[in-house]
């Protein structure tokens, strides 16, 4: 057998490294799924017995190719000499099959897809059968001509929606917000078979779009003083992005004549038409009436951010959502049996959610939830209780509701239960113990995390740092352990560093027969109990508030500092206005020199504006450094204008810490989750420190 260029970076990555490695740290390194690498690993084995060489596995400790230097060597040159097979699987196939249909509005001939996936015209045919299907979802059909090619045959806004279906099937949220903001220039890392077939697709969305469709929509947000959801963002993006593309090739939509009639001639109108006009140089072609119209509608149909916040005037339309809303959470109370009535955030949420979504059925647009089969394969009973609560919209607004869109009322629902649940079930603090390789028990924690809701890893510790009394004064209730540990006062769990069956049920075992033990710690001084309390609360409300407004923004693109200012004004601020003065806040403190300087290639912003509303923290590595902070790392703390000394002591906590501690490295360099289980931990410290403060004083 040949390898595939996946192969030889795995067997080059086992060639480099003398110890064992794990799954995971392969993974990380090619871009893939664990899963992907296991499935991997048996030809490679099989290629290396042919070879005489042995695969050595060792359970819960990694994998490793046991060679001397000189023939690592000769193994390393032998696999790069070698050439690598460049083939595509059966769905691979197809989905590029997809993408040169879909963006050749003519007839394609055979030949030139089998010299493309370098198969025979009978695989070329089968392949065309299977995607018969997938192509009436759109109510478009593939044609075939004998002695011609095929074509796709349906209306130029079916083709468009099978477009956009076809870029979400390809890429996760995370890789659109990259090819987004990096404007296409540097598409993510990807093996030699995804790239082509990445590229293939995003051929039918024209990377050159990109740019002129953000400068659209930030021109939108600023005019309308609205800031668009994430979600929406991304989803308009693409819409946008691909109307042009198409317009550029003189392919234009037609028959929208009775959509047009809902659609007024209103401020956003006027405004879109008029960018177009501006823009007229720059754009390949004319834009058509139509076209403005297609995109217009697709822009009103876009979530707000916010869009019912509070002390906001409801119209008469939106005060029949509200009611609309409070049905629904009604239905969804009695299918979840949950208590969400006074449930505030998730009536705002859904209720903004429930408008758009109305309008866009109504309207005929597409709804597509990327995560439409995960949330049914992982969360059946939820999705169930929401396609209760969409017949009950169905009936009352008289329309149907798609599958996608019930998904992401299963999303709204299911976030509000899991906060309901949090609030009544038993939370144990835990900490885990491990030997000196604790960014391995990261995966331990989040598989702990996510089989077991109540437990919360207050932190990482290694077997060589361990403080019991220290451990007993942060109230640790448990300690889940992946080495042996001498008798201590709090219930242990040793675990293997994979956890198995067999850790769960110990772990279930101990958490029913768990028995909080009483604990002297120490004689408290007679401190008046509510003045304590409230000044606890006080701590603890402003700490809340950076950790759900911490951000953490990898591959950050900007050319200067007008798109810096841009980026973070976007990232703090929920409204077009508040943005905007963000932005004006931020160039003044630029003029200051109000930046701090911390460790090489680091940037410190204390951002202060009557624009913010809560404590916030963002973190951001840069793609490039930019080049007048000479810095690829930038951490924005924010906070508003009125901020009182309680807010300003953490504020100035975080900033000792990050100029003056190993935090520092751990910000420009360590995962996501470090990142935020060393913010919690600074956090904690904090407050605990506080609390002892407040029995002495």
């Amino acid at each position: 057998m040949k390898l595939t260029s996946r192969n030889k970076n795995m067997i080059s990555l086992l060639l480099e490294e003398d110890n064992y490695v794990t799954v995971r740290f392969i993974a990380e390194k090619i871009n893939v799924s664990s899963r992907t690498v296991l499935r991997e690993l048996n030809s490679i084995e099989n290629w290396l017995n042919k070879k005489g060489i042995v695969l050595e596995k060792k359970k819960g400790i990694g994998i490793r190719i046991n060679l001397q230097e000189k023939d690592r060597k000769v193994l390393l040159n032998y696999i790069e000499r070698e050439k690598a097979d460049l083939v595509y699987l059966p769905e691979q196939r197809l989905t590029l099959l997809k993408a040169e249909l879909l963006k050749n509005p003519g007839i394609t001939k055979l030949h030139t897809l089998t010299k493309l996936l370098e198969v025979t015209e009978a695989t070329i045919s089968g392949d065309l059968d299977k995607l018969e299907t997938w192509m009436n979802k759109y109510s478009l059909r593939i044609t075939k001509k004998p002695g011609l090619g095929v074509y796709v045959e349906g209306k130029e806004t079916a083709i468009r929606s099978a477009i956009i279906s076809l870029i979400y099937e390809q890429f996760h949220e995370a890789e659109l917000i990259h090819i987004i903001f990096n404007k296409g220039k540097d598409i993510l890392n990807l093996d030699v078979i995804k790239g082509k077939i990445s590229q293939g697709i995003l051929d039918i969305m024209d990377i050159n779009s990109l740019e002129l469709t953000r400068q659209l929509l930030r021109n939108v947000e600023k005019q309308m003083n609205c800031q668009f959801a994430d979600n929406s963002y991304i989803a308009l993006v693409l819409r946008i992005s691909v109307t042009i593309h198409r317009c550029s090739l003189g392919i234009f939509i037609n028959g929208m004549e009775e959509l047009e009639k809902d659609v007024p001639k209103d401020e956003l109108y006027y405004l879109v038409k008029a960018w177009f006009v501006s823009r007229e140089n720059s754009m390949p072609d004319t834009v058509p009436e139509e076209e403005i119209n297609y995109m217009v509608i697709h822009i009103k149909g876009a979530e707000i951010q916010e869009r019912f916040g509070h002390n906001q005037d409801l119209s008469l339309e939106d005060s029949k959502i509200m009611e609309l809303t409070r049905e629904v959470i009604y239905i969804a109370e009695r299918e979840t049996g949950i208590y969400l009535e006074d449930n505030d955030k998730l009536l705002r949420g859904l209720a903004g959610h429930l408008k758009m979504a109305v309008y866009r059925i109504k309207m005929h647009l597409d709804i597509m939830n990327p995560l439409l089969e995960d949330i049914k394969e992982m969360y059946p009973e939820l999705f169930q209780a929401a396609a209760k609560c969409a017949e009950f919209i169905e009936e009352r607004e008289q329309l149907s509701i798609p599958e996608d869109e019930i998904a992401y009322l299963a999303t709204h629902i299911g976030a509000a239960v899991k906060e309901e649940k949090n609030n009544i079930q038993q939370i144990y603090r835990a900490v885990v113990i491990c030997t000196n390789d604790i960014g391995a028990a990261q995966l331990l924690v989040s598989e702990i995390e996510r089989e077991f809701p109540n437990i919360n890893i207050s932190s990482i510790v290694s077997v060589t740092d361990m403080d019991i009394i220290g451990l007993t004064q942060k109230h640790i209730d448990i300690i889940i352990t992946t080495v042996e540990l001498q008798i201590t006062r709090l219930p242990s769990i040793l675990v293997s560093p994979i956890l198995n069956e067999e850790d769960k049920k110990s772990i279930r075992e101990v958490l029913e027969n768990f028995l909080p033990e009483s604990i002297n710690y120490g004689k408290i001084k007679n401190v008046k109990l509510e003045d304590k309390l409230n000044k606890l609360k006080i701590y603890s409300d402003y700490i809340l508030q950076v950790i759900h407004n911490f951000l953490f923004i990898e591959q950050v693109v900007a050319k200067d500092m007008e798109e810096l200012n841009y980026f973070i004004s976007r990232s703090i601020t929920k409204t077009g206005e508040d943005r905007v003065q963000v932005e004006k806040d931020l160039k003044n403190k630029e003029k200051k020199g109000a930046a701090i300087l911390g460790p090489k290639g680091m940037v410190l912003y204390h951002c202060r504006s009557g624009s913010i509303r809560e404590l916030s923290m963002v973190v951001m590595r840069m793609k490039d450094s930019v080049q007048m902070l000479k810095a690829d790392t930038l951490i924005v703390l924010a906070m508003p204008f009125d901020t009182n000394r309680y807010a300003l002591e953490i504020l100035n906590e975080m900033t000792r810490k990050i100029i003056n501690s190993d935090f520092a490295m751990t910000l420009k360099q360590h995962s996501k989750e470090e990142v935020i289980i060393e913010v919690n931990t600074i956090l904690d410290y904090f407050i605990q420190n506080k609390a002892l403060d407040a029995n002495t004083k």
